[in-house]
Formats: C-alpha cells, sequence, structure tokens
C-alpha cells in the first residue's frame, strides 16, 4: 500500500514529465501565461535544536510566474510569483532553509487619470543576516510579510493627489541563541502637488507607527518593547529664475513619541521644525549655489534617526533646547581643459542648552585630471578653515585620488581617500575619515590568471575618544580555463549602536543608552568548476568571529563572543530542460551570551527541476 504522500509524488512525477508548452490562456477576457520551475528529490537535515531532531524523505518544491490582464493590461494587470523550497530548486543557493513565500503585485486603471495598485508579499524560514560592520555577520532565520495600496488622480491642470498605506511585519531569530526580534511597522501617506502660474507647489502628510519586540539580541533574553508614533507634514514650492536659475522654499514639522517597556522603562517625545531654502543661478560662466536650513529641535532630529532604525535614545524626558542654523554657498569653475576649482563659505549657529556656538568655515578644492601624461589618474585636493568665537579652529584637508589603467596583461586599480572637517550637531566636534583600496589582475598563458584586490578605511572622531571604527579586508583568486578558487579576508572594530537588524557603526560622536563595541573577523575560500560542458560544481569554506562589549544602560553586561561556521558543496548538470543538483551544508553557530547550546545543521539534497511553461 502507498501512503498519500506517495501518491502525491508519484502524480507528480507523472506531470513533471508530460509537461506541456501551451499558449497563453484566453477566457471570457482574462489573459494569464504561467511559468517557472519545479523539482523533486530526495533530501535530510540534522538539527540540534529542540525540537527539530531530523528530518529526511521525497520532496517537492519550485517556483513559478503567473501573470496577466483583464480585458486590457491598462485596465487590470497582474503579476503573482509563488515559491516554495527554493533551497532545493536552486541548489547554487545551498540555504540552511527551505523557504518558501509568495510576491504579488495588482495594477488597475493604469492607463487613465486615476491609476491604483496592490502589492503583498510573505516569506518563511529565510536566511538572513545579524550585521557586523565590516566583517561577515551572524546567521538569522528570518520570515515577513507586507501588504501595501495605493491610489492617486492625476488630472491634467488640476492638483495631484497620491494616497498610499503600507504594512509590514517581520521576524528574526539568531541562530545559536533565544534572542528574537519582532517589529511591526503601520504608515499612511498622502502627497499633493500642483503647477500654479510657473510655482511648482507640494504638500504631504505621513503618519507612521512602529511596534518593536526584541528579547534581546545577544544580550541573553532581556526583553524590551519600543512603540513608536511619528507624524510628519511637509510643504515645498519651487520657481525658475533668470541666468538659468532658480529657488526652492520649504518646510517640515515631525512629532515623535516613543515608549520603551521591559527590563528597562521610560517615554520620550518631541517635535521638530525645519526650514530650507536653495538658489542656483549662473553668471557669465560661474555657477552660484546657496542653500540655508533652521532646525529648531536638532536633538529631536537625531532622535529620530535612532528610533527609526529600531534604536533606543531614552536619555531624558525632555528634549533639550537645541536649535541650528546652517548657510552654505559654493560654485566652481574649469582654469584649465583638465582643472577644475570649487570654493565654499559656510556658516553654522547652534544654540544648545542657552548657550551660543557660531562656526564659519570656508575652503576650496582643486580637481585635476592628467590626461595623456599620467593616464587614468584623476587627483583632488582641498583645504578648509574653521573658525569661531573663541579663535581659530584649524584647518581641515580632503584628499582624493583614482587611477585605472590597463598595461599589456596587467589590470591596475587604486583609490585613496582622506577627510578631516569640523561639523556642529549637538555640539562642535571634529571628524576625520580615510579610505583606500586597489586591485591587480594579470592574464598569463595557457588560460591562467590572476588577481588580487584589497582595501579599508577608517571613521573618527577627535574630540570623542573610543566612537571610531576600522575595517581592512583582502581578496584573491586565480583561474585556468574552467576552474577558480578563491580566497578572502577581512577584520574591524570599533563603537556600534544595537538596532534590530544588526549593530551599525556610530553616525556621530553622541551619547547614547545601546552602545556596543565590535570586533570581527571573516575569511573564506571557494572552488569553482566546470569539468563538462552543461555541468558546474563550487565548494566553499567560510569562518567568522566576532566580539560585543556592552559600555551602557541598556547593552550594560553585553559581553559575547561569537563564531559561525559553514562549508557546503554544490553540483549541477543540464541537460535540455532539465537540471540534476546534488548539495551538501553543514553550517555551526555559537554565541556565549546565550544559554542555548550551538546551533548545528546539516543538510542534504539530490534531486531533478524542470522549466516548464504550463500556459
Amino acid at each position: 500500500m502507498c501512503s498519500r504522500r506517495q501518491i502525491v509524488v508519484y502524480a507528480f512525477l507523472v506531470l513533471f514529465w508530460a509537461l506541456p508548452a501551451a499558449a497563453q490562456v484566453d477566457f471570457k477576457g482574462v489573459h494569464m501565461g504561467m511559468s517557472g520551475d519545479i523539482n523533486t528529490g530526495y533530501s535530510g537535515d540534522l538539527n540540534n535544536q529542540a525540537g527539530a531532531g531530523s528530518d529526511h524523505g521525497l520532496g517537492l518544491g519550485g517556483e513559478g510566474t503567473l501573470q496577466g490582464s483583464y480585458y486590457n493590461p491598462n485596465f487590470l494587470s497582474f503579476t503573482v510569483q509563488p515559491y516554495y523550497n527554493r533551497s532545493q530548486s536552486n541548489a547554487e543557493g545551498a540555504s540552511i532553509f527551505n523557504s518558501g513565500g509568495y510576491t504579488g503585485n495588482v495594477s488597475l486603471f493604469s492607463g487613465s487619470n486615476f491609476p491604483g495598485s496592490i502589492s503583498f508579499a510573505q516569506i518563511w524560514d529565510s536566511t538572513g543576516m545579524y550585521g557586523i560592520p565590516g566583517a561577515t555577520g551572524l546567521t538569522t532565520k528570518d520570515g515577513s510579510r507586507s501588504f501595501a495600496i495605493g491610489w492617486s488622480e492625476l488630472v491634467p491642470d488640476l492638483p495631484t493627489l497620491t494616497v498610499s498605506f503600507v504594512h509590514g511585519s517581520a521576524s528574526n531569530s539568531l541562530l545559536g541563541s533565544d534572542a528574537q526580534n519582532d517589529i511591526t511597522t503601520d504608515s499612511f501617506g498622502i502627497r499633493s502637488t500642483y503647477l500654479f502660474r510657473g510655482f511648482n507647489l507640494g504638500a504631504g502628510f505621513t503618519h507612521q507607527i512602529s511596534d518593536t519586540n526584541s528579547s534581546g539580541l545577544l544580550e541573553g533574553g532581556a526583553a524590551e518593547i519600543t512603540n513608536t508614533s511619528t507624524n510628519s507634514y511637509s510643504f515645498n514650492v519651487g520657481h525658475k529664475l533668470p541666468l538659468s536659475g532658480g529657488f526652492g522654499l520649504g518646510f517640515t514639522r515631525t512629532d515623535y513619541t516613543s515608549n520603551l517597556s521591559g527590563e528597562t522603562t521610560g517615554s520620550n517625545n518631541g517635535t521638530t521644525d525645519t526650514a530650507f531654502a536653495n538658489l542656483s543661478l549662473k553668471l557669465w560662466k560661474l555657477p552660484i549655489n546657496a542653500t540655508a536650513a533652521y532646525t529648531d529641535n536638532v536633538y529631536g532630529s537625531l532622535e529620530q534617526q535612532i528610533l527609526s532604525n529600531g534604536g533606543t535614545l531614552l536619555l531624558t524626558n525632555l528634549s533639550p533646547e537645541s536649535r541650528e542654523l546652517i548657510v552654505n554657498v559654493s560654485s566652481g569653475y574649469r582654469v584649465l581643459p583638465h582643472v577644475f576649482v570649487t570654493g565654499f563659505v559656510n556658516r553654522q549657529e547652534l544654540w544648545l542648552g542657552g548657550t551660543n556656538y557660531g562656526l564659519t568655515q570656508f575652503g576650496a578644492n582643486v580637481s585635476a585630471n592628467f590626461g595623456n601624461r599620467f593616464k587614468g589618474l584623476t587627483v583632488t585636493v582641498g583645504m578648509n578653515d574653521s573658525a569661531n568665537q573663541q579663535g581659530n579652529l584649524g584647518a581641515g584637508l580632503v584628499a582624493n585620488a583614482n587611477y585605472s589603467r590597463n598595461i599589456g596583461n596587467w589590470d591596475l586599480g587604486a583609490s585613496f581617500g582622506y577627510d578631516q572637517n569640523v561639523q556642529t550637531l549637538l555640539a562642535i566636534y571634529q571628524t576625520s575619515s580615510m579610505n583606500y583600496n586597489g586591485r591587480l589582475h594579470r592574464r598569463l598563458p595557457r588560460g591562467f590568471s590572476w588577481s588580487i584586490s584589497g582595501g579599508g578605511g577608517r571613521t573618527a572622531f577627535e574630540s570623542t575618544p573610543g566612537n571610531q571604527s576600522h575595517s581592512e579586508g583582502v581578496n584573491a583568486s586565480v583561474s585556468w580555463r574552467r576552474c577558480t578558487l578563491a580566497g578572502n579576508f577581512s577584520q574591524s572594530d570599533g563603537t556600534s549602536v544595537i538596532t534590530p537588524t544588526g549593530l551599525v557603526a556610530v553616525p556621530l560622536p553622541v551619547i547614547s543608552n545601546n552602545l556596543v563595541l565590535f570586533n570581527g573577523k571573516s575569511r573564506g575560500v571557494t572552488f569553482g568548476a566546470a569539468p563538462v560542458r552543461a555541468m558546474t560544481l563550487s565548494m566553499s569554506f567560510s569562518k567568522a568571529n566576532s566580539g560585543t562589549l556592552g559600555e551602557s544602560l541598556i547593552a550594560n553586561g553585553l559581553n559575547s563572543t561569537n563564531e559561525t561556521e559553514v562549508v557546503s558543496g554544490v553540483l549541477t548538470y543540464r541537460y535540455r530542460k532539465l537540471n540534476f543538483n546534488a548539495s551538501v551544508l553543514q553550517f555551526r553557530q555559537a554565541i556565549s551570551a546565550s544559554s542555548t547550546l550551538p546551533s548545528v545543521v546539516t543538510t542534504y539534497y539530490f534531486g531533478v527541476s524542470r522549466w516548464f511553461k504550463l500556459f
């Protein structure tokens, strides 16, 4: 006797070998076409996680695309793309999980003045990444769902109107840990534009709600729930001016409320008003560009940036007074065929807690393309100087160089950049950043070639020791005919902020309550070959180590050493419309801050897939 599952598999196999290639279906005004890949094979997995155990047997999978229209594509058109067991149907991915899901889109009245759209998507058991800046991050198991609907009114000579609503939810769990993040967002927006007697007018409103429930990624289960609500109102106007110029004015008001509950509790709220203006003119051959921006709550603007990324910043119940005005004027001129000069003047005024800080900065940059004398070389050098009420703050430097050249069988390339500047946000501080990279490729006789590339970078805040980060990396490969061997190495460390999707290098020298020191190293090697026509073979090994150290309120005691190791192999062979696939993968991830065992997963698969066009 055959089980129900076996009967389904046998029926599927009969269909699999006999799929027709029919024409598009037309039925009572509905026009549809469907194509995709379908697969069957034997798979198994070994998993040490509680309740997971091991599993093996025959399985089905595939992905497809169903698209069509009703009556006319400009009236109604649709596209739906479902997939199931993608890691098996696409052995090249060698995924840890048998991911499934679907995406879809419906367009309504796209040929009219009242177009609308509906989109939706859902993903189960996908492989994600908890980011570590400058290095390979930690593997997560993800899921998400989204729904969006929009409508527009686009009648000529009348104001336009666009209304949209978006709902999204996502969850991710860190393998080798009991930590999990769940986030839900709802956003409603309305926007209108109008051309009135040469003036471009625009106005809009956005309301967004975000709820984050975190069991404490890397923290061993400290639950935190953050609820954030944001309203944003905007207006802008623009008009052309003589002398190939134009101007623009705008105003934005944003208010936010954030509540934190769990092991740490608190709330915060604020309102930020921002006004801006820009002007552009061309006097003779000299372009003039000027901008001005005023913010009445710089502290609140910073809070909104962090909250929008899922972070928390609850230093006080009321934001301190922090207003800022920035004015910038710049111009540029080509003095020689290969030399271009730009100059600028900036004025920044900051009012913080009843104290006024002023800063004037001026400078110039020179860019040169060395043409045929040093073919492929471009250099930019700039200087700036800053001063405030107390005197001169010192000079800053900007330097960039790029080189690219082919010399015989050699391909060369390199770049370097350095920037030292003074900024104001909550205080006056000096920043510096540097990045560099290079590449070298050489073609040899008999199909041999090799290449090597590497680079790195650093950022620092000179007046705030510790708020800095740097990273370096190198890649190398050698090829011979249909075989390639490649390796890579990277490392990084610095100060970061915790977000639901990973650690983010600190963008500003701020005092936050979720700062984390991080370090990471990753290395890997891959081998790929095509032994015979239509056959490919690939093998890879990768290992990443990282560490985190909490130094603030929420992240207090966050000390963790982490390790991820992945070994995989994939073999594919194509025969006409058939693909024969085989893959094996072993994954291990350990989080020392977690109370759970390291996650160890081994999967294997071999089967066959076929492309089809059903109708």
